[in-house]
């Protein structure tokens, strides 16, 4: 039976930096209609609104019943010139009737983008509610998974997303950059906390994709506003930067394609698991591949041929193909080759799923067959929130706002995204917070944020392995798309939130 996943959320910067120019489809084919609904233009709020809406609930989550409220909270978010720009929107669920309130963590949780609304691990991981089945099919169900049995949860939907909106008259286009939406976000939960009576109680960030990037800026926006920082933060799908240059590009990413390859039978599995084949991969890469590329045109023409097909047989490409092409690796062309033979290409967000090369009609990187751009499940969200949690929607609900992305400010991380590193942020936070805690979670068929990338840039920032845990999982961009990586994905956080000072 083939896979089919749908990778709800599209990380576009990082989708679009991995298109090489040896691409072999056709530059100039169209983009699909869900790129240009998300770059529709936002539709301004009439004025700065604030306001909050709480609803009572119940659900059974992990096993454990919980009666919980679920608040909707508005708030007006200030631009560089302290004018209120935008109305910011949350959804909160807290666990009514606990004992020591205080002490039960807060997660705050976003995605990504730039220009993610927070909907994928809200509505298809997190939330007490959760997304199942796919387009006409697609309905609302309980969500066993949820975190609400050890933990209280907000999910933001920055500036730009969602119904988050700019007011109409005013310049909100300084929240649409690494330090100004991480300002709007850091203003979003220290205000949450002040209004609900937490300030006391452990914090925790949880990022995906871009969303790492963003939790690592709050940090630095925390510490620069000398706010508290929080007990936890896990980074999912690490888009953090810190592993794009010579030769650590290549060594991050090779052994994600030899997982990719072992889930596609293209090389001899020797009975193998996809974990143990990523191991083996990631240990030949730091030993013979990244030795052997570093030394270039004096590498001996025989043992660029011996470590060639030591490549082969990891990752599936012919060894001669990646001898000439001096053993660099090109993603474009490894999904466009692996399964080239069949007729096929590999996903990039998911490498797992496939589609016909033949019908790769449209403009690279949306060909890419396990992106869906974010727009399929507005209207489902949309009902959940009006008749659910009573909360009127001022706005259509922008799962993607791509209009922001390609006009994201990067300055102060090095000016765009291939030049970004957010590591240092990290580094900084856990020196200034000893107790401070990270987890770090990928799949290992993401082609787009490989796993050991993330993995890479905080071992070369110097952040300790004695207060980080590290989760590589059987899966594509979006851990949670997978039922059973949701529910490891579910477990291993609730053993961090559990385990936290």
């Amino acid at each position: 039976m083939p896979l089919r996943i749908a990778t709800r959320l599209l990380p576009l910067a990082l989708a679009a930096a991995a298109i090489q120019p040896a691409a072999a489809q056709d530059p100039n084919l169209p983009m699909p209609p869900a790129f240009l609904r998300a770059m529709e233009p936002m539709v301004p709020r009439a004025e700065a609104t604030a306001s909050v809406v709480t609803t009572q609930h119940r659900g059974v989550f992990n096993g454990t019943p919980v009666a919980y409220d679920a608040i909707v909270t508005e708030q007006p978010i200030a631009n560089a010139q302290g004018v209120p720009a935008a109305v910011a929107v949350s959804f909160g669920y807290v666990a009514r009737d606990v004992p020591n309130r205080v002490e039960r963590p807060v997660v705050f949780i976003f995605n990504g983008g730039p220009g993610a609304s927070s909907s994928p691990l809200h509505m298809n991981a997190f939330g007490p509610r959760r997304i199942v089945g796919e387009g006409e099919a697609a309905a609302l169900a309980d969500n066993p998974y949820s975190l609400l049995d050890v933990a209280d949860l907000v999910f933001i939907d920055p500036p730009g997303t969602g119904v988050s909106m700019p007011v109409e008259g005013a310049d909100a286009s300084s929240l649409f950059g690494v330090s100004g939406d991480a300002a709007a976000v850091t203003t979003m939960i220290q205000q949450w906390l002040e209004a609900n009576g937490r300030t006391q109680s452990p914090v925790v960030l949880v990022g995906e994709s871009y969303g790492t990037a963003r939790a690592l800026a709050v940090l630095n926006a925390q510490m620069e506003a000398g706010q508290p920082l929080p007990q936890g933060v896990a980074l999912l799908s690490l888009a953090i930067g810190g592993s794009s240059g010579p030769l650590a590009s290549e060594l991050v990413l090779f052994p994600t394609l030899a997982a990719v390859a072992w889930y596609h039978e293209a090389i001899d599995r020797r009975g193998r698991t996809a974990q143990e084949h990523f191991a083996e991969a990631l240990e030949f890469a730091r030993t013979e591949y990244l030795p052997a590329l570093a030394r270039g045109v004096d590498l001996p023409d025989a043992e660029r041929q011996r470590v060639a097909e030591g490549m082969s047989a990891l990752i599936g490409i012919p060894a001669e193909q990646l001898a000439q092409a001096g053993l660099q690796l090109d993603k474009q062309r490894f999904m466009l080759e692996l399964l080239g033979e069949r007729g096929l290409r590999t996903g990039q967000l998911d490498a797992r799923v496939t589609r016909a090369i033949a019908e790769s009609n449209f403009h690279p990187p949306f060909d890419d067959p396990s992106m869906t751009l974010g727009t399929e499940t507005g209207r489902l969200i949309a009902r959940y929130l009006e008749d659910e949690l009573g909360y009127p929607l001022a706005s259509e609900y922008r799962s993607l706002n791509l209009g922001i992305n390609f006009k994201w400010d990067w300055s102060g991380v090095g000016g765009s995204y291939q030049l970004a590193d957010f590591a240092p942020f990290l580094v900084r936070a856990m020196a200034e917070k000893p107790t401070l805690r990270v987890f770090t979670g990928g799949g290992i068929y993401d082609i787009t944020t490989p796993p050991q990338a993330g993995i890479f840039a905080l071992d070369q920032a110097g952040v300790p392995r004695d207060r980080r845990s590290t989760h590589l999982y059987a899966a594509g961009h979006s851990v949670f798309e997978d039922e059973a990586g949701l529910e490891a994905l579910s477990t291993d956080l609730r053993r961090f939130l559990r385990e936290l000072d």
